[in-house]
């Protein structure tokens, strides 16, 4: 009777320990119920690298603004039904002046340590052509290869998710390809189930495993039968679902939350599956029966994963974390195809940070990987924050892959292992930093990840003076310094809002979580932390900004809004609220006196530097959604603009022209989608407004009096930050997932298509070719009736670099060339004008 209660005690008392990471893995669980079991586990705990409180950060940063009030998530399919929905989208109205560039980052060098592109969940590996490698990123999307890495190329850029956690390829058939969208691990993009393709992953199609009419799910692991193609399996957190046609029609074969799944080599008729149990089934997936002999009890199971090899069929390793810290809880196997299990080993801590294994440490329920070798069945390896390798059937262990760089006694492998795949006596391993593989069992790592644009950026910063110059914060991969086309990893974390002093551009800013704030003086070659003052927690991105007049003084937004006037060095808290960490923060250009900041559904305003502030939320949204952004007109301080989050359809972009007094909703015909930030044209009076949201960009100015769609050339990809370069008239995007992009304003281009209000013309302007050209491209135009013709070749900044034709031309068809001696590789745009109206075309210069 004692051991029997004893052991009740000990089931109840492990069950609220991780009852948030349970939750984490349920959709149909309330935002806020999670939050407040994640803050009752740590309440008095140390918080420890390694230990995954970061990873839930980035979940809650994700989240919280796009479930409030009430906490519950939004449909699966939201993107996709908003779009479709829109009057925007109905209408077609797209802004034609959109003109998105890729910026990268597609490499890396560094300064600094863990550098890396952007996180993996999955890779495949074509067993009949190795040259062929597909990846999954959790919200850059689908990747191929098919010269071994040397280049990459993505095709679904414009999906509704840009989510892929697995990837299966049919075996007789390699232009047939499975996969499951959304983010597995991570769990802050969105999934609309499983989508195949029949064109080597060309185009995408969905199929009968949709989330469209259920609650809102994810997949981990896609598995096709070898001998039966046709019949496929998805581990997914509301079960395994089976289809015998192809992926037409799918049936839940076991209820419950899977992670990862295996066939026992060479026999599809037995699989095996876990989440926190495992299972087996002996009939090709369409029964399962749990397995617990050598197992851990399932209340001591934070996460399960799997490992089988052809060097021993009946060998199955399973790779447990603990409930309680996620830890590394036990390597087990089995040597009857998963009939009954024995612990390998306990220890070392092999799933937390430390070289020996002697953290306390671990982040199991974001990143657990574990493979066998296919030749030596005793060779087997793990994947937490580190990479171990075990030669003796995981009885003991040597570290690997380690994740701070540089380091001479390791090789660098990026933290946080989410797949180790063999393919051949190839292990390849998809981390939070990219693709890396190994040929000699681990003793040299090769990061395959240059070529792809995967990056999810969280903020920039740019330099008025250098359109090139670019400083910007990362998920995963830090602080990344753009300069003359390179990009440098300047500084390891997660990295937050950056800027650069626009009167020295050696004076930088950066800042990793909760208001990590850091000045570099030296370009970033390195950075120190100015935070001594601040006594305060911020946000997980934490806002903060350079005075327009002074870039010497500071302002950032902790709990409170703190003012530094000698560049960080020292700190003031000029503000006295009581709301919660601050979300946003803007200053007057035109008055430095005027500061706005928001938290939640609050907006704060003041007119004398922060000596008195005012609520001004009233008329907003407050009790519906929440404020994300706020912009400021640069030559009127009461003139502002702020932006929401969430699903409340019309409530998206809100503008005052008396300081917050009063508001006036402008949000119009966007698609009922987050709007993340907005950025104003300066110098404008029609005030040229864009927005990012989690579907791409948007533009309106006074004139049009609506929203047009802004995103030709744009992936369908979530854009945290918009800031714009005067002097070049374009525009920069930090996506989340897909890297930094840029873009012409609009009234750039415009600008270029004003004629001389002369009397309309038939006429035709061809796009020229070729196009990317150089030295020379063909520009073809044809005229109905004779006319003043004249044709131009502007540059970015709309100035004319070229007059190709100037005087009276008959009716006809006209062939120019273009010889573009003497001009430098960039974008280019030719007008042709003809009795006074016009049309203009892009071309680009590619020396």
């Amino acid at each position: 009777m004692i051991r029997v209660f004893l052991l009740v005690l000990l089931i109840v008392s492990f069950l609220p320990a991780q009852e948030w990471v349970l939750k984490l893995e349920n959709r149909s669980e309330n935002f806020y119920e999670i939050q407040k079991e994640f803050y009752r586990y740590w309440n008095g705990r140390k918080i420890t690298r390694g230990d995954g409180w970061k990873q839930f950060k980035r979940w809650e940063w994700f989240w919280e603004p796009r479930v409030y009030p009430d906490g519950n998530f939004p449909p699966p399919d939201q993107i996709q039904r908003a779009l479709a929905q829109s009057p925007l989208r109905k209408s077609q109205a797209v802004n034609n002046a959109a003109d998105w560039t890729s910026l990268g980052p597609d490499s890396w060098v560094t300064v600094s340590y863990n550098p890396g592109i952007g996180r993996v969940n999955c890779v495949y590996v074509d067993s009949l052509n190795p040259n062929t490698l597909m990846i999954g990123a959790p919200s850059g999307g689908y990747w191929k290869s098919a010269d071994g890495a040397a280049t990459w190329r993505t095709t679904t850029d414009h999906l509704e998710a840009l989510g892929v956690s697995s990837i299966a390829v049919h075996p007789r058939d390699a232009n047939t390809i499975f996969i499951a969208t959304g983010d597995g691990d991570g769990g802050n993009t969105y999934s609309i189930g499983v989508l195949k393709s029949t064109d080597g992953g060309e185009t995408w199609q969905s199929t009968g495993l949709s989330w469209a009419t259920t609650e809102s799910h994810k997949i981990s692991k896609l598995l096709i039968n070898e001998q039966d193609p046709l019949i496929m399996l998805a581990a997914a957190n509301n079960g395994i679902f089976r289809t015998e046609d192809g992926g037409d029609t799918w049936t839940n074969v076991i209820s419950g939350d899977f992670k990862d799944m295996e066939f026992k080599p060479g026999d599809p008729n037995t699989v095996y599956a876990c989440g926190r149990q495992f299972y087996r089934s002996t009939d090709g997936g369409q029964t399962f029966s749990k397995v617990t002999s050598g197992l851990p009890r399932d209340f001591q199971v934070g996460r399960m994963a799997i490992a089988v090899t052809p060097g021993n069929d009946a060998y199955v390793y399973v790779l447990a974390c603990d409930i309680i810290d996620n830890k590394f809880l036990g390597l087990y196997r089995s040597t009857n195809s998963g009939s009954s299990f024995g612990l390998q080993s306990d220890s070392p801590n092999i799933l937390g940070y430390d070289v020996d294994g002697n953290d306390d440490s671990g982040q199991g329920w974001y990143d657990l990987a574990v493979a066998a070798s296919p030749t030596n069945p005793e060779e087997v390896f793990v994947g937490g924050v580190n990479i171990w390798r075990s030669t003796d059937g995981g009885v003991t262990w040597s570290l690997n892959g380690y994740w701070y760089y540089p380091n001479q006694d390791y090789p660098y492998v990026h933290a946080d292992i989410h797949a180790l795949d063999f393919y051949g006596n190839t292990l390849y391993a998809g981390s939070d930093g990219g693709l890396w593989k190994t040929d000699d069992a681990g003793q040299n790592w090769e990061d395959l990840s240059f070529g792809l644009v995967i990056t999810q950026f969280y903020r920039l910063g740019g330099y008025p003076a250098d359109r090139g110059l670019v400083i910007a914060g990362t998920q995963d991969n830090g602080t990344n310094l753009l300069d003359s086309g390179t990009w440098t990893h300047v500084y390891g974390s997660d990295g937050m809002e950056a800027a650069i002093n626009k009167n020295n551009p050696d004076t930088m800013y950066a800042s990793y979580y909760n208001g990590g704030l850091m000045r570099s003086e030296d370009g970033g070659q390195s950075f120190h932390g100015i935070t001594g003052d601040i006594t305060e927690s911020g946000a997980w991105v934490t806002p903060y900004v350079l005075s327009p007049q002074n870039p010497q003084v500071l302002f950032a937004g902790f709990e409170n809004v703190w003012k530094s006037t000698n560049g960080g060095d020292n700190w003031t808290k000029i503000s006295n609220f009581n709301v919660g960490t601050l979300s946003a923060l803007a200053l007057a250009e035109s008055d430095s006196d005027y500061i706005y900041a928001a938290s939640g559904s609050h907006i704060f305003r003041t007119t004398d530097g922060g000596n008195s502030w005012i609520e001004i939320s009233g008329g907003l949204p407050v009790d519906s959604v929440s404020l994300t952004y706020i912009a400021v007109s640069d030559n009127d301080p009461d003139l502002l603009w702020v932006t929401f989050s969430g699903y409340k359809d019309g409530i998206k972009v809100y503008r005052s022209a008396d300081g917050g007094s009063n508001w006036e909703n402008i949000s119009g015909s966007l698609p009922n989608l987050p709007v993340n930030c907005i950025a104003v044209e300066p110098m404008n009076a029609n005030h040229p407004l864009y927005v990012g949201t989690d579907a791409g960009v948007y533009y309106r100015d006074d004139a049009i009096g609506d929203w047009e769609a802004y995103n030709t050339n744009l992936p369908n990809v979530i854009v945290n930050e918009l800031e714009i370069h005067s002097g070049s008239k374009t525009i920069k995007a930090a996506s989340y997932g897909r890297g930094m992009w840029e873009s012409p304003l609009q009234s750039t281009v415009s600008g270029l298509a004003r004629g001389n209000n002369g009397p309309p013309a038939k006429f035709v302007l061809y796009p020229n070719s070729p196009n990317p050209f150089n030295p020379s491209t063909v520009i073809r135009y044809r005229i109905e009736s004779a006319g003043r013709v004249q044709l131009d070749v502007f540059n970015t900044l709309g100035e004319r670099v070229r007059v190709l034709a100037n005087g009276v031309r008959q009716a006809g068809d006209y062939r120019v060339n273009f010889e573009a001696d003497g001009l430098p590789s960039g974008v280019y745009y030719y007008r042709l004008t003809v009795n006074g109206a016009s049309r203009v075309q892009k071309m680009i210069l590619l020396r």
